[in-house]
């Protein structure tokens, strides 16, 4: 299956994660010209950079190991590196994300005095996969795009807008814009899909051609499906919350957890934009037992940090995606109690990760939670509830399935059906 979309974003890591659950095979094309991308995904730069399958093995470079003239050599002062001939700084060098491992994300090579006349950009794998000529106002004015040997693949002349892709045999080929050639890449990557999953329906004009069946679009419900019905075989909703009603025709896939191998941890979860945190204080003094995560993406209030001393609880202030991937796996309660927004969809990641969610009728972020019966009038209720659950963590997978069942989640083997559907199987009993 080909996966259609502008840019890596949560909702594609969310599709993507479900596939895996799935054992669902598929490939992703990108309509960007990132060229730091992991395996399974490629751009309109990496299809004509990327062919080979060795020059997606590799790790990111260190930056000792960057190569420079000859005398000179990359000198750092912790974050700040630089690479200095002896005499002068000739560049800037940029680490990744990760600036703990020290690795190259870019270099700034000066030209007059420290003016920045090219930038050289390099990928997971350790090699050079892009330069930028800047013009003396500091824009690009040519992007080259290289392979692993280096060579010079794919050049966009970004003024003009076209690109000219340099092939190893034959005539060199010249696109007069993005759209043409994210066609040209099309042309090579749609006789090949046995189905194809759109997640912008601006793209619709460019999969025309193929089949209606093999097609499906995957966005939000709240956008206007009706005219996309004539276009596509399949929808589905991949969406920050639960779809009030179920509607024909509309496969949600939000919510789904593979339930096999969840076992039941005494750690919980809460995610908060909001000091306010209903009968926290007395669930953290009532169950020692249970070690309460409580994160948000700012700085936390006196509510919460006069909690810190407590031996059961962890507070996560400015926490880090990083960090809350890892809560969301690890935890295996939610506590859906704060007051004001919900951050992060964080309740509908919580039920992804195979999370029981306990809350309260007048702060649950969602009104289909208030039918769940973890979901109490008091926070007294709500002890009364985790205690059972304390007591009998046997039971913790039938919750997950009574959770299921009452917030009407989608089961793994109507998923595995649309996709099957979507990639040439039989259509019948398509709608659920």
């Amino acid at each position: 299956m080909l996966i259609i979309a502008k840019e890596e974003t949560l909702e594609l890591a969310r599709l993507e994660k479900l596939l895996h659950q799935l054992n669902q095979p598929y490939r992703v094309l990108l309509t960007n010209l990132e060229t730091d991308l992991e395996k399974e995904k490629e751009s309109l730069a990496t299809f004509f950079t990327q062919q080979d399958p060795s020059s997606k093995i590799g790790e990111p470079l260190f930056f000792n190991d960057l190569e420079v003239p000859e005398y000179w050599e990359p000198w750092t002062l912790g974050i700040t590196t630089y690479i200095f001939d002896g005499t002068e700084r000739r560049a800037n060098v940029i680490f990744r994300k990760d600036v703990l491992s020290r690795t190259v994300g870019r270099v700034e090579w000066f030209g007059q005095g420290e003016e920045i006349a090219t930038i050289d950009f390099y990928n997971r794998y350790g090699w050079r996969s892009k330069q930028s000529l800047l013009d003396e106002r500091g824009q690009a004015y040519l992007e080259i795009y290289l392979n692993q040997k280096q060579e010079e693949v794919l050049l966009h002349f970004v003024s003009e807008g076209t690109f000219l892709h340099q092939t190893a045999k034959g005539r060199d080929r010249v696109h007069a814009n993005k759209e043409e050639l994210l066609r040209a890449v099309l042309d090579h990557l749609l006789p090949e899909a046995k189905g194809v999953l759109l997640m912008d329906k601006d793209l619709l004009s460019f999969v025309e051609r193929i089949d209606k069946e093999r097609l499906a679009y995957c966005g939000n419900w709240s956008l206007d499906l009706a005219e996309l019905t004539e276009h596509v075989g399949q929808l589905m909703v991949l969406d920050e919350t639960l779809l009030p009603e179920k509607k024909e025709g509309l496969m949600e896939l939000s919510g789904f957890v593979d339930l096999e191998g969840v076992s039941f941890h005494p750690q919980a979860l809460i995610m908060t934009a909001s000091q306010e945190v209903k009968g926290l204080s007395n669930l953290v003094d009532q169950f020692p037992q249970v070690t309460f995560h409580i994160s948000a993406l700012t700085t936390m209030g006196p509510k919460l940090t006069e909690l810190a001393p407590c031996s059961n609880v962890r507070l996560y202030p400015g926490i880090s995606m990083d960090q809350y991937e890892e809560l969301l796996a690890s935890c295996s309660l939610y506590l859906d109690c704060n007051q004001g927004k919900e951050v992060l969809s964080s309740s509908i990641r919580a039920l992804e990760n195979g999370q029981l969610l306990l809350g309260l009728q007048d702060t649950v972020h969602q009104e289909v939670y208030k039918e769940l019966t973890t979901v109490t009038e008091t926070v007294e209720e709500m002890e009364v509830q985790l205690g059972e659950i304390l007591a009998h963590p046997e039971s913790f997978q039938e919750r997950l399935k009574e959770q299921a069942h009452i917030l009407q989640l989608p089961k793994k083997e109507e998923l595995r059906k649309r996709f099957e559907c979507l990639e040439g199987g039989s259509h019948e009993h398509l709608y659920l």
